[in-house]
């Protein structure tokens, strides 16, 4: 009779070790917490998040460069990065990786891939010009009005990144009954 108790011990632990590795290294859930990547993903989406896409790094969040890096972030990835002020993490889209200097010339900033637009005020905020260190990247929330990205807080070392975000959201907030999403 022990040995089958100590065998489902040995297996329930061995899942156990497994889910762990899976959710420390490989895969993780995040939920969307604001409206600055509407329309893609609405508030109380979950999100899978791919954190081995850009390389091994410690696992469960935990501060440190990678240990391993096999990948760059690309412009157009949706990425899950550490909240530059603390407290949490950011999804945001990439929209230009360095090493690159983006100018501001009238209310547009320019440079790489990128030719946005900015709102007044927002010109003077970032100076003349951005520069992109090599292993940074410069994030932007899809919806602009209402993001706090790279324009407010600058371009982020790619250490920073926690991973990709893999399509769409899992699931999220169902609308109200008799109301179409």
């Amino acid at each position: 009779m022990r040995p089958r108790k100590s065998r489902t011990g040995a297996i329930i632990l061995a899942a156990a070790l497994l889910a762990l590795a899976i959710k420390g290294f490989f895969l993780d859930l995040a939920v969307v917490d604001g409206p600055s990547m509407l329309p893609r993903y609405r508030q109380g989406d979950v999100v899978l998040v791919l954190r081995c896409a850009y390389g091994l790094r410690p696992p469960l969040g935990l501060p440190g460069a990678y240990f391993l890096r096999w990948a760059q972030p690309q412009v157009g990835e949706v990425v899950v990065a550490a909240s530059p002020g603390g407290g949490g993490a950011v999804i945001k889209r990439v929209a230009e990786r360095g090493p690159l200097v983006l100018a501001i010339e009238g209310e547009r900033l320019r440079g790489g891939h990128l030719d946005l637009g900015l709102e007044a005020g927002e010109a003077a905020i970032l100076g003349p010009s951005v520069r992109l260190p090599d292993n940074s990247v410069f994030l932007l929330g899809d919806n602009l009005k209402e993001s706090l990205d790279s324009r407010s807080y600058g371009p982020l070392p790619v250490d920073s990144l926690a991973g990709r975000i893999l399509g769409g959201p899992l699931f999220g907030p169902r609308p109200p009954r008799g109301l179409k999403a």
